[in-house]
């Protein structure tokens, strides 16, 4: 075999490989969609709402894993960083996301809010992220998760509206979280 010929036939076995590596990698990634799908549930935004309390647009950074912020939840979305934001009414959040179909999330689902400092692709200024702490049912049972904001215009009002929806008001931290 040729010089030429061995390199244009070691050329095709890497880019067969690269090719073999991101169809891996594809498939991965639909089948841990699919699977954090039925834990984490689409709800719908109810018809009967109550008056919103505010309304907060900006930026949706991640959503995660409660207390693992390295652990990006990947069903419906929200584990894209895109435009987004929420509105908050007496009975719970509405849930922002471009390209995504609204998101309800009951009050009763809500844990808390508090401030963050970084989560899986994004670090800021020390408490520059409003955290929502939420749980999700699906058919895998209840799943804690963290969905951090980024509100260009301030947040300071937000974060207020997300806490007096809290029944339980816990704040706990991980490491390199902010503070209240």
């Amino acid at each position: 075999m040729s010089g030429d010929a061995a390199r244009w036939l070691l050329g095709g076995i890497i880019l067969l490989a690269v090719a073999a590596l991101f169809v891996a990698m594809a498939r991965t990634w639909r089948t841990r969609t699919r699977k954090q799908t039925e834990a984490v549930p689409p709800v719908a935004v109810p018809a009967d709402l109550s008056p919103a309390a505010g309304s907060w647009d900006g930026f949706t950074v991640a959503t995660t894993r409660a207390d693992q912020p390295l652990e990006r939840v990947t069903a419906g979305g929200l584990g894209f960083r895109g435009r987004g934001g929420v509105t908050v009414h007496e009975t719970g959040v509405v849930l922002h996301h471009a390209g995504t179909a609204d998101r309800w999330i009951a009050r009763d689902a809500v844990r808390g809010a508090d401030r963050a400092t970084w989560a899986i692709d994004r670090v800021v200024e020390p408490g520059g992220l409003v955290r929502l702490r939420w749980t999700a049912t699906g058919a895998a049972g209840a799943t804690d998760l963290d969905t951090y904001f980024r509100f260009p215009e301030g947040d300071a009002a937000a974060l207020v509206a997300l806490q007096g929806l809290s029944t339980k008001h816990e704040h706990p931290h991980t490491a390199g979280e902010g503070t209240n």
